[in-house]
Parts: structure tokens; sequence; C-alpha cells
């Protein structure tokens, strides 16, 4: 498992990658947001570039929306 964390001013957001056995015994990564304690988004990605990718770009995407407001 990876973690990926940040905190801003709408909250501290903590960004879980995990593998899971996915279809054809292949490894899937499934993406787990969560805000103070509580998850707020969740992928599912076949690579784990594509999943820290992911969970990255939703961390920046919340940070650059306490910024803009």
């Amino acid at each position: 498992m990876i973690t990926l964390e940040t905190r801003c001013r709408s909250g501290h957001y903590l960004a879980a990658v995990v593998p899971m056995m996915g279809k054809e015994l292949r490894t899937e990564y499934r993406v787990l947001v969560f805000r103070q304690g509580h998850e707020v988004y969740q992928e599912t990605e076949e690579t784990l570039e594509e999943a820290i990718r992911s969970a990255g770009a939703y961390l920046d995407w919340h940070k650059e929306q306490d910024f803009d407001s």
C-alpha cells in the first residue's frame, strides 16, 4: 500500500493506493481518498503508475480549489 496526504483549508486528505487481484489474475490498483476519516473518492486503475497519478491529481485538485476560493 502506498499513501499520499495533503492538508489544506478544506481539510486533511489521505489517499491510499492498494493492490487488488483483478480479473484474469491481474493486479489492479484501488485508489481510495479519505477526508477527515470519511471516504470521498474511489477509483480502480490498471497500473501502479496510473493509480499514483490519479491519487496525486485528486489531492492537487483540492489544494488548487482552496487557493482559488
